[in-house]
């Protein structure tokens, strides 16, 4: 009996000694779990975001292939395959999506410029059939990130024409590609303007400062370039009730994420192993990854837009997704409140049978009353 007093004892002063590491313990975890950027991540996490982001990578490198193929057709075709505006290609690409045309990347520099030559005259069955492609995976490109955000952001399925979704997923494709091109202007633009500047002041046009200052204008430009891609996804793309305001916190976030993806793929691709067949295999692992991790920086972006506005109480859906959420909770009510009336009913003594029967023709012409009372769907148009 003493030995069973003096345990309960001992077992009650470790309780009351670890009482208080506990309470701190769960107090940290709860402050932990509360901070914005955790929830942000476990929004991410619970709406299937590594799903998503890996069928987005997917998308994004079917879609690559054929750009580049396409490009350097057309290069051939209106600039006859000249070395010059292959290189420009090149580097405008590499800005991009760093390394991918070297001789350590996906395609090598004489595989673009066979391309080239082969297509200076007219445009080759291949590359006819390379632009339906590039089209087709353009536009899946877009739909499917337009989707995944959608999930992301937790609005329902997009009912809008399947043709005008199509439509506006081709235009922000090709508005894409324009930003791109327009980006890649604008860096050359800032290099010369430097160089000049250089010049003007009597110091070496090729120092290293000028190699340093082209490369942090340009990742300047392409981080300008990421943010207002992701931003006019994020407000027209997705369908969602958004303010400029409420995007533009996510979308800084992704377009310096993607800024720094950029910069690590820089250093990271120009490495690979010595053995042919392995480095083939790391490359295009390598390759299909940073598609992938681009893919998160989308979904993440999305999530902190979306944590953003359940903080302050707002609802993503537009007006009309609004309410035929609040026309199908009515029905669905009704459709409750007469399915426990039935039950009622079969369960109903003789003498409140009738009473039971009246209840359920009720509940049964409220219920035909809720689905007529559908709202009109409306007609959307093409910058809705």
């Amino acid at each position: 009996m003493a030995d069973s007093n003096a345990s309960g004892e001992r077992l009650q002063a470790l309780r009351e000694r670890l009482d208080e590491p506990i309470e701190k313990a769960t107090e940290l975890t709860r402050k932990t779990l509360a901070w914005f950027p955790i929830r942000v991540w476990r929004h991410f996490l619970q709406h299937n975001g590594f799903l998503l982001a890996a069928g987005i990578s997917y998308q994004s490198l079917f879609a690559i292939f054929g750009v580049i193929y396409l490009s350097f057709a057309l290069a051939g075709l209106w600039l006859g395959g000249s070395k010059e505006s292959v290189q420009a290609l090149i580097d405008l690409i590499n800005r991009y999506i760093p390394q991918i045309i070297s001789e350590n990347g996906l395609v090598k520099p004489e595989q673009v410029e066979a391309v080239a030559a082969g297509s200076t005259g007219l445009l080759t069955v291949t590359g006819i059939v390379a632009g339906v492609v590039v089209i087709w995976t353009a536009i899946g490109f877009i739909t499917y990130a337009r989707r995944a955000v959608r999930d992301t952001f937790g609005l329902p399925f997009d009912r809008r024409s399947y043709v005008l979704l199509k439509a506006r997923d081709f235009l922000a494709a090709v508005l894409f590609g324009v930003a791109l091109i327009v980006g890649a202007g604008l860096g050359l633009v800032a290099t010369g303007a430097i160089e000049l500047l250089f010049s003007l002041l009597g110091w070496d046009s090729q120092s290293v400062w000028v190699r340093v200052l082209s490369r942090v204008l340009a990742f300047v430009v392409a981080f300008w370039v990421n943010t207002f891609a992701l931003a006019a996804m994020f407000r027209f793309l997705t369908g969602a009730s958004l303010s400029w305001r409420r995007i533009w916190s996510g979308s800084l976030l992704g377009g310096g994420a993607m800024v720094a993806l950029q910069i690590a793929a820089g250093f990271l691709f120009v490495y690979s192993p010595t053995n042919p067949l392995l480095a083939t295999f790391a490359i295009f692992i390598g390759f299909l990854l940073w598609f992938r991790l681009n893919g998160i920086v989308i979904l993440v972006a999305g999530a902190w837009i979306a944590v953003g506005a359940e903080d302050r109480g707002m609802s993503l859906m537009s007006e009309d997704e609004r309410a035929a959420a609040e026309h199908a909770a009515l029905v669905t009510a009704a459709q409750v409140r007469l399915r426990d009336a039935e039950q009622e009913l079969g369960d109903a003594p003789w003498y409140a049978h009738w009473w039971a029967a009246r209840e359920v023709n009720r509940l049964r012409d409220e219920l035909t009353d809720a689905e007529a009372s559908a709202p009109p769907r409306a007609s959307s148009t093409f910058l809705d």
